[in-house]
């Protein structure tokens, strides 16, 4: 993907609200700025921030905006002088990097990667405790975008199995810049479109990173190393739901055809002639 207005609009808030501190960050993806520079100036303005820069056309240079002094970028093409690591890799024990910093964005980067336990993993473990981690990722259509799209309860999930703080959670709809609250019903209004699902978390522990279990199955888990929870999926706001139809149809019943009254009768002929014998 790359850095589109609303991503601009979001880290500008984050902040400006002191919920994002520190002067380093790091990107998954070498990243291109895909907002005009007067969008970028005028969002900038509006949160207070400077325009420090002459010209705003990379990354770099919009984050020194916003007060980052330290700009790193990891990507399989080493384009823009970034880091040249595969995400599928665990990145200590491959590359021995062990730098961490206050700001992680995944925008449009994990979708691309096979291995997801190793993507995540390095996502928890680039960001420092107290820091923050920007997804922005497809949810719906984009086909053949990319390996994956993420349901709102995968995000859900990942924050309640590794302590993740919940910032906010959010949706664009084909690709406009306007950041929708994501709640169920307004989930549902546009999932037929392409929809690009913005999470935003806060890392809170020093833990290990932990792979969540499928909230959906979680009360019966049994497995060891998952925590136990009593809370019903079927009734959070990460419950399933079907576009149409039910579960019914899997039964097959749709395929049956209903009896006719020639039937009907028919078949009441056969017993009257059978008690008649």
């Amino acid at each position: 993907m790359g850095i589109n207005a609303e991503l601009v609009e979001l880290t500008a808030k984050l902040r400006q609200s002191k919920f994002l501190a520190g002067n380093s960050v790091i990107e998954l993806g070498a990243q291109d700025v895909c907002v005009v520079e007067p969008v970028i100036k005028t969002i900038l303005s509006n949160f207070g921030f400077p325009t420090i820069e002459s010209r705003i056309e990379r990354a770099d240079s919009l984050y020194r905006c916003l007060g980052f002094t330290e700009y790193r970028s990891i990507d399989a093409s080493g384009e823009k002088n970034a880091l040249l690591f595969d995400l599928n890799n665990d990145l200590r024990e491959t590359y021995e990097f062990h730098d961490s910093f206050d700001l992680v964005t995944n925008l449009g980067t994990a979708e691309h990667c096979f291995d997801q336990r190793s993507v995540f993993k390095n996502i928890h473990n680039l960001c420092k405790v107290g820091g923050i981690m920007i997804h922005a990722l497809p949810a719906q259509g984009n086909v053949n975008h990319a390996f994956y799209n993420y349901h709102p309860r995968f995000f859900i999930d990942t924050a309640v199995a590794n302590e993740y703080e919940v910032i906010s959670l959010n949706f664009t709809v084909d690709y406009n810049s306007e950041l929708i609250s994501y709640t169920p019903e307004n989930f549902k209004k546009w999932d037929s479109h392409d929809v690009l699902f913005y999470a935003v978390f806060r890392r809170t522990e020093a833990t290990e990173f932990r792979l969540p279990f499928d909230g959906m199955f979680a009360a019966q888990n049994q497995l060891l190393g998952y925590g136990d929870t009593d809370v019903n999926p079927l009734v959070t706001d990460f419950a399933p739901y079907l576009k149409s139809g039910n579960w019914e149809n899997t039964k097959g019943l749709h395929k049956t055809t209903a009896p006719t009254r020639f039937d009907v009768l028919r078949s009441l002929a056969k017993r009257i002639f059978s008690y008649a014998k």
